[in-house]
């Protein structure tokens, strides 16, 4: 932990500059993206900022999020030339101005308590680079599909199998934001957040707190089989060719690396097996994923794609 961190810095700097700056990438949901700025709008805590960083949308984003911006101050909206998410979220780092970075997906929402809670966690552990809250899941109706707060000492060690968090969760010291963030290729679509979370959890050790304060909303549009499989493939390769050159992450988990990219590698191949449009793709990557851990045809993905390859 970064030792210059302490209380009283941190409470100095409260007050030339916001606490949180939370980044909201988005491309063409102006139906949701009111849900996700008014849930910032009533937060408990107060100092923050809302960093909108529109990537290209032709709706009507542009005219809403600014008819917001008028009314509330602490909406910055930035529009952009479309590069996909990940670099979105990279220009809201580079614009933000706190010192803790959040995010929060347009069509998502957060409770009330979401950052006050966060603020809480991270002063309790005297601001740390990495703070981890509750979520859970749910419908567009509001009900509940499932919820995830059970976060401790294992997370490291259980997010090298499956993506097990959300970005609206975490939250990110500044400096370290800036320095570790998502890779910069707008071929990165599919998992990119969690190529982020394990290069974190490979240099730091992250702190919880299991209140569930925020939400992943799912409804139609979210679906990956929307998605053109030849960006999904391009997505996977690309983030396994940056995770290969990421020498903490590596190191810290140079047992299981063949083993993470085997199961990047069959989240592909369900997909592409459900869309049934790309056998032929379905069957290389299989053999890829073998390639990287043969263990990997005893997986369910695995199975599951075989099944569906039929």
């Amino acid at each position: 932990m970064n030792t210059g961190y302490s209380r009283e810095n941190m409470a100095i700097q409260d007050s030339n500059r916001p606490f949180f700056s939370i980044i909201i990438p988005t491309y063409n949901r102006a139906k949701y993206l009111p849900m996700a700025v008014h849930s910032l709008l009533v937060q408990d805590f107060r100092a923050f900022e809302i960093i909108v960083v529109d990537d290209g949308s032709t709706d009507e984003t542009h005219a809403m999020i600014a008819d917001l911006a008028r009314k509330h101050p602490c909406i910055k909206y930035h529009f952009k030339n479309n590069e996909e998410r990940s670099i979105a979220r990279n220009y809201g780092i580079l614009h933000a101005t706190g010192q803790y970075i959040g995010f929060l997906d347009s069509d998502d929402k957060v409770y009330p308590n979401h950052l006050q809670v966060a603020h809480g966690l991270l002063e309790r552990n005297d601001f740390p680079e990495v703070g981890h809250l509750g979520f859970e899941s749910v419908s567009i109706s509001g009900k509940k599909i499932s919820i995830s707060n059970q976060f401790d000492e294992t997370y490291k060690e259980k997010l090298i199998h499956e993506n097990i968090t959300h970005g609206n969760a975490i939250f990110i010291r500044g400096d370290i934001a800036r320095k570790i963030n998502f890779i910069p290729s707008p071929s990165a679509i599919l998992s990119e957040d969690w190529y982020l979370w394990l290069r974190l959890a490979s240099r730091y050790p992250f702190y919880f707190d299991n209140t569930v304060t925020s939400s992943v909303v799912h409804h139609d549009a979210r679906s990956l089989l929307n998605i053109d499989p030849d960006k999904l493939i391009a997505s996977t390769n690309t983030i396994v060719r940056y995770l290969k050159r990421d020498k903490p992450f590596t190191t810290e988990y140079r047992h299981k690396t063949g083993y993470h990219y085997a199961n990047h590698y069959t989240f592909l191949t369900l997909i592409l097996a459900l869309t049934k449009s790309r056998r032929l793709d379905t069957v290389k990557y299989l053999i890829r994923a073998i390639w990287y851990d043969p263990t990997v045809i005893i997986r369910r993905r695995f199975l599951a794609s075989v099944k569906h390859w039929f």
